[in-house]
């Protein structure tokens, strides 16, 4: 679900239309969303079929965290932060490692993106040493004057060298980059056969994604078992290197908490479940 567009600040000009097509997004992000909440989750590796040969592989850890409200240019904003690091045996296969940081700041009217930060550091193992890339990304967004700018940048560089610095104008109401896009949408009432619609941001560009819940699951976790929503995104193709589409598991309850997550990758799949769950009461559901 990588990046989203809440439509709650438009809600008064269309009422009457999203009604009919978006989930409810009643919800206050403070009694759905624990301050200080972690959640832990495994990264494995699915290759393709041409690669039978190779099982299943662990590729690493990812854990994201809801903060405490912050200032951000004078005003309460929510702050999300992720982090993923390779680890097992992928790295060592491939030689390529991944130590990611991403921070979201979100208002707190409308829970719409308003700075997105993404800090990326990739490696890979050649023969002549190391061969390094690391990025730097930042997306910011003017919700009173619908306009946005983003940002690229070379880190590998000193002082770090522009790659991209690309201006929106007349941006929608309410955008969602993918880390807040998860948390959104925690915030709806959603139930098996809803359909709705959202605009996600990622690198530099801005696209319509309709999101869809499929069916409820029953999910076996490392941090236990749960009664789930299956939710799936139309194709993300353009917006991520992997393309295709995104599927991820949701409690079926008031927290919507994400314990399950498929997503294609550059070669097989990425997959995982929750590990771990920190500062949160945690409610197992036996099926």
């Amino acid at each position: 679900m990588k990046k989203s567009m809440a439509l709650l600040a438009i809600w008064s000009t269309i009422f009457f239309y999203s009604v009919f097509l978006y989930p409810s997004l009643s919800k206050n992000p403070s009694h759905v969303i624990p301050k200080g909440e972690t959640l832990v989750y495994e990264v494995r590796w699915n290759p393709p079929i041409w690669m039978f040969f190779l099982p299943t592989i662990s590729a690493g850890e990812m854990v994201l965290k809801f903060h405490n409200t912050i200032d951000y240019k004078g005003e309460k904003a929510f702050r999300i932060t992720a982090e993923a690091v390779s680890s097992g045996f992928l790295p060592q296969l491939t030689g390529f490692t991944v130590k990611n940081y991403y921070e979201s700041l979100v208002n707190t009217e409308g829970f719409c993106s308003t700075r997105f930060t993404e800090i990326a550091r990739e490696e890979k193992t050649t023969r002549p040493g190391r061969r390094k890339r690391y990025r730097d990304k930042i997306l910011t967004i003017d919700y009173k004057k619908r306009v946005g700018k983003y940002l690229t940048y070379d880190a590998t560089q000193n002082p770090p060298k522009e790659l991209k610095n690309k201006n929106f104008e007349e941006l929608p109401a309410c955008v969602q980059d993918f880390l807040s896009a998860v948390y959104q949408t925690r915030l709806k009432e959603i139930k098996v056969g809803d359909t709705y619609l959202v605009n996600i941001s990622n690198n530099g560009i801005i696209k319509k994604v309709k999101i869809r819940a499929i069916k409820k699951e029953t999910v076996i976790a490392l941090a236990g078992t749960y009664s789930t929503i299956k939710i799936k995104s139309s194709s993300v193709r353009g917006l991520f290197k992997g393309g295709g589409s995104l599927v991820v598991w949701v409690t079926d309850d008031d927290r919507k908490m994400p314990v399950k997550y498929e997503a294609k990758a550059w070669l097989g799949k990425i997959f995982g479940t929750i590990m771990k769950i920190e500062n949160a009461s945690e409610k197992k559901t036996n099926p």
